[in-house]
């Protein structure tokens, strides 16, 4: 009987001290495709991380002349933006993630900040809308918010704001 119980200690302490050491998703960037899309290695196996809810600047498509001018023109004047992916994730450092749909992932870039948070915030991105509103959907309004406020990116010229309107 002692024998007995001695074992189910040691294998209820092996269980708890397993389970106090779950680990989260982790991936290692091993480069930085665009500002959208992150290629990594989770677990040794490469995943291509697509960020989840937002449309990046370079992925817009289907605007008309004038606002793809505009939108051209905006890029051309600020040569960095395009590199600000690159600018808050490093090679070879692991990032926390969640798969979401498949390729897409949120990112944790800045701690509990996402990296899809970090391109709304300097407004270089557009908010997606889903169906289902949820905590992810509450931070990206709020990003969009205090770009919009603090007139960055997209949201410092009065046409780019006009034309991203259509995407929100």
């Amino acid at each position: 009987m002692i024998v007995v119980m001695k074992k189910l200690c040691i294998i209820f302490l092996v269980g708890c001290t397993l389970s106090l050491h779950a680990e989260p998703l982790l991936g290692m960037v091993t480069k930085v495709v665009n500002n959208n899309v992150i290629a990594m290695k989770i677990h040794g196996k490469p995943f291509t991380c697509k960020n989840f809810g937002v449309l990046a600047l370079d992925e817009i498509e289907g605007l008309e002349n004038t606002c793809k001018q505009r939108l051209e023109a905006f890029q051309v004047q600020h040569p960095y933006y395009r590199y600000f992916s690159q600018m808050h994730l490093k090679r070879y450092q692991q990032y926390h993630l969640t798969i979401v749909d498949g390729q897409q992932c949120i990112l944790y870039a800045q701690g509990k900040k996402s990296l899809a948070e970090l391109l709304l915030e300097a407004g270089l991105a557009v908010h997606r809308q889903r169906s289902k509103e949820g905590i992810t959907d509450y931070k990206y309004q709020r990003a969009v918010r205090r770009a919009r406020n603090l007139k960055k990116g997209i949201y410092s010229d009065a046409v780019l704001r006009s034309c991203i309107h259509l995407f929100e």
